[in-house]
């Protein structure tokens, strides 16, 4: 007799209710803290102070904060949406998850990548006359490669939702009828 049915689309005990909950609605605070970073890397990023800096490396840095946080907005958004929906809890099959969040994860890197120099030329403005072709293209590289990393970065510090989620994805807790511990861990293999 198994623990629980394969079909089942219950939380199955309050740890699983809480986690969905939180799944279940967006995470506001972190979606706050991205505007609030790209605003303050758009102001300081595109300040007199850096754009007309003696050091090409704190020139450069503009674009990299630009880039950056560009890029975690657009990697974070999706992942700060709601994941689950209060009432049903979906769960992978015995034989692991059939989907990945790699393809996404590349897709609006990428696009964040495309994106985030137009976001810095928008923020900077006209470049100075004084700067080399190689320094007004290594502006556009430096976006480029912080907001294809940025876009990554909320994988590795994720918001509520995204971290709820990918628990209630591998995380099993059940009894029996028997009144046995049933423990599953879900994972591809």
């Amino acid at each position: 007799m198994y623990a629980a049915a394969p079909g089942d689309i219950y939380a199955r005990d309050p740890h699983e209710a809480d986690l969905c909950h939180t799944a279940s609605h967006p995470d506001w605070f972190y979606l706050g803290g991205l505007v609030a970073l790209d605003a303050g890397s758009i102001w300081l990023g595109s300040s007199d102070t850096i754009k007309y800096a003696g050091s090409v490396e704190l020139r450069l840095a503009g674009p990299v904060m630009i880039g950056l946080t560009w890029g975690a907005t657009v990697g974070g958004a999706w992942l700060a949406l709601p994941k689950c929906s209060p009432n049903w809890v979906g769960e992978s099959p015995r034989e692991g998850g059939v989907g990945s969040s790699v393809p996404l994860a590349l897709s609006l890197a990428i696009l964040a990548g495309v994106t985030a120099p137009i976001v810095n030329g928008i923020a900077v403005g006209p470049l100075p006359t004084s700067w080399s072709t190689l320094e007004s293209q290594m502006h556009l590289v430096a976006a480029g490669v912080a907001g294809f990393a940025g876009a990554l970065l909320p994988y590795v510090i994720p918001p509520r939702t995204w971290a709820a989620a990918r628990e209630l994805e591998h995380l099993r807790f059940d009894v029996s009828d028997r009144g046995e511990p049933f423990v599953g861990y879900v994972g591809t293999f």
